[in-house]
């Protein structure tokens, strides 16, 4: 890859917005609604005298010290400020809620006052009813009264969601007796009294606290518990009692348990190679279960840390993180050869194998995000940092308790502050949901006389039916991860397949039917990317006058499947043992390796490339990723599926194919390697509050007057810091502007194959396309501007970024040539390049 020459700096370019005014009320309308009335009720009751604590008396009532929710038609601007001028009022943020027809973008705030805090408020909200002006600096609190589309005190319906009810009224006592949950609690800038409540409600209850965890950066602040069925039932009942009526739980949660994709033994296919020494300091890690460090197909890559002592838990089948460690170190041994990495892959221990057989490899005693944090704080920070120059971590995990639903995870909130604090990309695993796909009006008999398109349509169909619960796993939403999917592809031959067994979508360009489907939080592209996790067959089984397809799991025959190492079996008589396994646990393994792999060939070609701070070679990475990646001819299937099949709704259209395929699936060649058609360019910077950089890309004389296809491609990625309580959780916002006239002189216009531009922006990574096949009149100093901006925020800090960019033309094998012609800074041997 060839580096881009410094861009010119300049101002952030103010878009010419015409957002809609927000719905309001008048004075007079809101008096006569349910808002007004409730707040005229609490007016009327101070005004008799009364003790303000005495409304505590009323569970459901508006009172000091508890928490309220104020629902608005729109965010509004400056209202952290306004409320800052009330003593003892304390705003604990907004957020972003689901639109309907009367708004497109309602906002929830969150706010505890104090006895005189809360007499200030219902006097102006008195003065607002009067039409009196409020006074200078409250202005924030008129629009509040005035968008107010209900007022209520945070209770038992918003402690538990319709999901996590589901959830937890099919947990299973453990061995002890009890429940286990989590509590997210009400996170207070002082949390001990809070803490202390939740506490004495567990205790109440007849359970125990088993763990805890505070995270200031994320706001998170939760304890997991064990909690006997007696409270469950309470819980389940959404009633004024036990902890769900506790004022200091914001959420009560299904324990995190984690989804341990299929495995299943193969013949050995390639010889291991020998053990490696210590070849340079890891820059990837992988946060996992317990490995089998001395199989040869890992002995002397990996550097183990074991910050949670579950070494000596670990004494079932070091199943997963095995496979893992294999799949970032060596990619499929199916595949075609291809180098392992050079380096030693830094190895935490975050989950074990216990003794019991068929027990999957879990979590320890403790929360996920608590597991984090501590990892990665003694990974780099102090002068004992275990990894310091750690810049990726894989985390092929998902919480199949918690598929995203629109609020976004603690587990995925602290993954978006540690990113952004130290610099580092997260790779995460989408998830993966075993449960079956319905179709009612078919039955199974018909489903096998349909021929295989046929067969692929009908299972798809029955995926878009149940799309709301096949969404990526906690913490897959995060933000500044990338999200990766899984493929359906992989190396095995297509072949016969035992009776009621198929392959529904074979040669689709489909995720796997099991794989975690998008959007993300603030509707971004999730799952960012597919990385191939092998083909997931199906069964097919009978369902009254429907078929359902059941993936296929844990116990059976793959038939395909990403090949890894694996542990012996209990006679140990093949030390080498691979398994083949399936999902998007090994598609994101595998993806860390190849992150891996392009920094070990940056390192390679530029003398300065470690000197590059951490940050910035992070979010290169994240940028170099996503670049090669692009929707499979699964668009077209999905479109006619999905729909609209009116092509005016375009975007529509666009955002159901997004879902499966996000940005599309990675091509891994064109990530390591340029080719004599094909340059990429890179570059990595810091931008400024409100400013922007515009970058010249050279444009090879070679392509001029050709009539034929060529396309420049750009990515930008960064990491945000989180404002976790803020409408716009994203603190940094970047933008990719359209290229004012480069399009019309390279003869290119937006691709249609991939998300719609809206859609591209709402993350942490951009990806844009521009395609052509006119002829273009390319001057000897022709280039293609692009230009990366800061959009408006409150974050005084500077952004790290970076930013990667091709332009190609297939065939013509002088484009490389002349655009590292036209760079200033040139690698230090020519990149191998593919023919």
């Amino acid at each position: 890859m060839l580096r881009l020459d410094p861009p010119q700096g300049g101002a952030r370019q103010p878009r010419n917005a015409n957002f809609p005014p927000p719905r309001r009320y008048t004075a007079a309308e809101q008096a006569e609604r349910g808002p007004g009335r409730t707040l005229q009720r609490l007016a009327d009751a101070l005004s008799e005298g009364r003790d303000p604590l005495a409304l505590r008396l009323d569970a459901t009532g508006l009172a000091p010290e508890r928490l309220l929710v104020f629902e608005l038609t729109s965010d509004i601007q400056n209202f952290a400020r306004a409320a800052a001028r009330i003593p003892g009022l304390e705003f604990l943020g907004s957020d972003e809620i689901q639109g309907d027809d009367a708004d497109a973008s309602p906002s929830v705030y969150l706010m505890i006052p104090d006895a005189a805090a809360l007499r200030q408020l219902v006097s102006m909200w008195s003065r607002f009813r009067n039409g009196v002006a409020l006074p200078e600096g409250f202005a924030p609190w008129r629009n509040l009264f005035a968008q107010l589309r209900d007022i209520r005190v945070w209770g038992p319906q918003d402690r538990i969601s319709p999901e996590d009810l589901e959830v937890l009224a099919q947990e299973r006592v453990n061995a002890d007796g009890f429940v286990r949950v989590e509590l997210e609690l009400v996170f207070r800038p002082a949390g001990g009294a809070t803490e202390a409540e939740a506490s004495a409600a567990i205790r109440q209850s007849g359970g125990v606290i088993v763990s805890r965890s505070r995270i200031d950066g994320a706001k998170y602040h939760a304890l997991l518990a064990d909690v006997p069925p007696a409270e469950i039932a309470r819980v389940l009942a959404r009633g004024q009692e036990g902890l769900v009526a506790s004022e200091a739980v914001m959420h009560i949660r299904p324990q995190s348990a984690v989804h341990i994709t299929a495995f299943e033994d193969v013949t050995s296919l390639v010889a291991a190679g020998a053990p490696l020494g210590a070849l340079g300091d890891p820059v990837v890690a992988l946060f996992d279960a317990v490995p089998l460090s001395g199989h040869p197909r890992l002995a002397g890559r990996l550097s183990v840390d074991d910050p949670f002592d579950l070494e000596p838990l670990a004494v079932g089948r070091r199943v997963h993180g095995t496979a893992m460690a294999s799949a970032a170190l060596h990619g499929d041994l199916n595949g075609p050869a291809s180098e392992s990495l050079s380096r030693r892959i830094q190895f935490v221990n975050i989950m074990f194998a216990p003794q019991n057989v068929g027990e999957a490899e879990r979590f320890p005693d403790r929360l996920p995000a608590d597991l984090f944090e501590i990892a990665v704080a003694r990974m780099k920070t102090g002068p004992d940092a275990t990894a310091p120059h750690v810049l990726v971590i894989n985390a092929s995990v998902g919480d199949r308790n918690k598929p995203f639903t629109g609020r976004i995870s603690g587990w995925a909130r602290v993954v978006d502050y540690l990113a952004q604090k130290y610099g580092l990309l997260f790779i995460i695993s989408a998830g993966n949901h075993l449960d079956d796909l319905a179709t009612p009006d078919l039955d199974h008999m018909a489903f096998e006389d349909l021929d295989g398109p046929a067969k692929a349509r009908s299972a798809l169909r029955a995926s878009a039916a149940s799309l709301a619960h096949r969404r990526v796993l906690a913490p897959a939403e995060s933000v500044n991860a990338l999200t990766v999917g899984a493929l359906h592809a992989d190396g095995f031959a297509l072949g016969p397949l035992p009776a009621s067994t198929f392959d529904v979508w074979q040669e689709t360009g489909l995720c796997t039917v099991s794989s975690g489907l998008g959007p993300g939080y603030g509707n971004s592209v999730k799952p960012d990317v597919l990385v191939s996790g092998g083909r997931h067959h199906v069964r097919l089984l009978p369902a009254g006058p429907g078929h359902l397809l059941r993936p296929i799991g844990q116990g059976s025959e793959l038939m395909g499947g990403i090949v890894v190492a694996a542990p012996p079996g209990p006679a140990a008589v093949n030390l080498d043992r691979v398994s083949r396994t399936v999902g998007t646990s090994v598609a994101a393994a595998t993806l860390t390796g190849i992150a891996a792999r392009a920094h070990e060939l940056l390192e390679a070609a530029y003398d300065d490339f470690l000197a590059i701070p951490g940050p910035q070679r992070a979010a290169l990475l994240k940028a170099v990723l996503v670049h090669c990646a692009r929707w499979t001819p699964a668009r077209d299937l999905i479109r006619e599926i999905l729909g609209p099949a009116d092509n005016r709704q375009h975007v529509r259209q666009k955002d159901n194919i997004r879902r499966y395929l996000g940005y599309g699936a990675v091509d891994a060649a064109a990530v390591l390697a340029c080719a004599e058609d094909r340059a990429t360019l890179w570059s990595v910077g810091q931008l400024q509050r409100e400013a922007a950089h515009t970058f010249s890309i050279p444009l090879p004389v070679a392509m001029s007057g050709l009539p034929r296809p060529h396309e420049i491609t750009a990515t930008v990625a960064w990491f945000t810091p989180p404002r976790v309580g803020a409408a716009a959780y994203r603190g940094v916002r970047l933008k990719l502007l359209e290229p004012a006239t480069g399009k019309e002189t390279f003869a290119v216009a937006s691709a249609r194959d991939q998300p719609d531009a809206n859609q591209a922006h709402g993350g942490t990574v951009i990806h844009r396309r521009w395609t052509g096949d006119r002829a273009a009149a390319l001057g000897a100093t022709a280039t293609f501007d692009l230009t990366v901006q800061r959009q408006l925020d409150e974050i005084d800090d500077p952004v790290v970024y970076a930013l990667v960019t091709t332009v190609t033309m297939p065939g013509v094998a002088e484009v490389y040539a002349q655009v590292r012609d036209r760079t200033q800074i040139r690698p230090r041997a020519q990149v191998p390049v593919r023919p």
